[in-house]
């Protein structure tokens, strides 16, 4: 039946109240198809690179690491789609998509446990609005399907009776978040203040320890029935990876004194201020409020996550994604008052124009740049060829280094990790992608390079040459009119002669000849005007066209 109002002419549509819960709820349908639109165009980061090449390793059998990878199942199929590796990513984003969506509802339900309906739906609002949230919500990581997870097994804790379903089920969500990430533990607090409630509430508090017991061992067997189904099938001894993560995880996870990603967090407040101001309230309004004193402590353990920016170690602007939810239903004692003084539809437009200035501010898209790049590898070197990179953003390729993260990197360093001359020497690396400032100083610069040891780097200088745009590749420049020039091979295999004649020992080769070298010590000649230069590889299909250069990713 259409609505009318009173007094109005029959078939006229009454027009929402500014206080009705259609301005949020417009506000999440907008706030959302602005999460898609950044899903389906915006450029691909590096984290989502490498998550990308961890299913790669799945299709391909060579992924050994069992813990935090249970995401590769869902995905292997994207290997097999047409286009580059941005093109399996965007489709991989629209199941991310709908994470943020199961989120958003998460949220709504379970603020609505403690608050009205209207402030329910702005903590979701305020949620989707948050400038980090809309940039990184959508990537391909875990942080939006483990968010997604634990805010439905929080809500569902919340508003439904402990009857054996329920159990099962929020024991299911909470195994399968921490095979998704380590960092499940940081979600303790909400479900400690939530059982907190619920023991304050219960008439028959035995019969309650036992149901929560009960999830717990639901928790556990969940996470380990679906480790060993995982685990099973993975190349190499899983477990013994599993011990490795476990271990390098737990000497890096968390810190006291300092924050790594302080200017991630000044420029997250700035890009989402009203939400700021609304977390900076909470401590004063939520004491203020008319909750029970159970509902205080319980609404208070959602808010305690916050606190993770000041301890937790990997705090990029990602992370937001997913400790944002359980924050923001906290925010719901707050939006409460304000919603009720300036009205739904003034809160909705304020929360609007935060994520207009998020759209507003977005840096340059790259993503155009990064199909070309990817097109280019996979026409150089076609079946693809071991390399070196900041973030494995050839996905399809074998990486043969760790993940250049600041956490990457000093585990590199302290020797957690081979070195890349350590590498070499076990296999042939013949590419290198210049993806990162650490890759850019390296191969374009003279000076130390605080991300690589000391061997690394000189070897790094010594091996490789600029092939084009990017890609960097074994290879040796011999000057015009050597004599006894030496060289030293680290990647074997047959290299192409370009520019000039060149004899290495006693044999002379021509332009566009190959030759086989073994890793080694050389010496190379040229009798000419015209210097020489031997590439790795054998018809390598360069680019005509220069490449146009600039960023390859768009800022954090």
């Amino acid at each position: 039946m259409t609505p009318f109002t009173a007094g109005a002419p029959a078939g006229k549509a009454r027009i929402p109240g500014v206080s009705s819960i259609f301005w949020p709820v417009a506000g999440i349908v907008l706030a959302l198809a602005g999460h898609l639109y950044l899903a389906l165009t915006r450029a691909i980061n590096w984290d989502e690179f490498y998550h990308y090449s961890q299913v790669q390793k799945l299709a391909q059998g060579t992924l050994t690491e069992p813990l935090q990878t249970l995401y590769t199942r869902a995905f292997v199929w994207v290997v097999n789609l047409p286009g580059v590796g941005v093109d399996h990513i965007v489709a991989i984003r629209m199941f991310m998509f709908l994470c943020i969506v199961v989120v958003a509802v998460a949220i709504f339900g379970s603020a609505s446990r403690f608050v009205g309906r209207v402030p329910a739906a702005f903590c979701s609002l305020i949620y989707l609005t948050a400038g980090y949230v809309l940039q990184h919500g959508t990537s391909f990581r875990f942080d939006a399907p483990a968010a997604a997870l634990l805010m439905t097994a929080a809500w569902m804790l919340l508003r439904f009776r402990l009857s054996i379903g329920p159990i099962l089920a929020v024991g299911l969500l909470a195994g399968l978040s921490a095979m998704l990430t380590i960092k499940t533990i940081l979600y303790a607090p909400v479900f400690l203040g939530i059982a907190w409630l619920l023991w304050s509430e219960a008439d028959n508090k035995r019969r309650l320890l036992f149901q929560l017991a009960a999830v717990g061992v639901a928790a556990l067997g969940s996470f380990a029935l679906i480790y060993l189904a995982h685990a099973s099938s993975l190349a190499g001894n899983s477990d013994v990876e599993a011990m490795k993560v476990v271990s390098r995880a737990g000497g890096k996870m968390f810190h006291f004194g300092y924050v790594t990603y302080w200017l991630s967090m000044v420029k997250g407040v700035q890009l989402s201020l009203v939400l700021a101001l609304v977390i900076l309230a909470f401590p004063v309004m939520v004491w203020k409020g008319a909750l029970s004193k159970p509902e205080k402590w319980a609404i208070t353990g959602f808010y305690l996550p916050i606190l993770t920016l000041f301890f937790y170690h990997n705090t990029a602007p990602y992370f937001y994604v997913y400790m944002l939810p359980p924050v923001t239903v906290a925010c719901g004692v707050v939006l409460a008052p304000l919603v009720a003084r300036y009205r739904a539809v003034s809160v909705t437009g304020l929360l609007l124009l935060g994520g207009g200035f998020v759209f507003y501010n977005e840096p340059p898209n790259t993503i155009e740049r990064q199909r070309q790049i990817l097109r280019v590898a996979d026409t150089m070197f076609p079946g693809g060829v071991a390399y070196f990179d900041s973030c494995a953003m050839l996905g399809s390729f074998p990486k043969a280094n760790v993940f250049m993260t600041p956490w990457g990197i000093d585990q590199y360093l302290l020797g957690g990790f081979p070195s890349l001359e350590e590498t070499m020497a076990s296999k042939p690396v013949p590419l290198m992608v210049n993806d990162d400032y650490m890759f850019e100083e390296a191969l374009n610069g003279k000076a130390p390079v605080r991300a690589f040891l000391p061997g690394d780097l000189a070897a790094i200088r010594d091996t490789f040459v600029h092939l084009w745009g990017p890609f960097w590749i074994a290879g040796e420049d011999i000057p015009a009119r050597a004599s006894g020039h030496a060289f030293k091979v680290r990647v074997p295999g047959f290299y192409t002669v370009r520019g000039a004649s060149v004899t290495i020992g006693d044999r002379v080769v021509a332009p566009g000849q190959f030759v086989h070298l073994d890793r080694g010590v050389y010496r190379a000649s040229t009798a000419g005007a015209n210097g020489a230069r031997l590439i790795w590889g054998k018809d390598i299909e360069v680019p005509v066209q220069p490449d146009a250069g600039g960023s390859l990713f768009m800022p954090f």
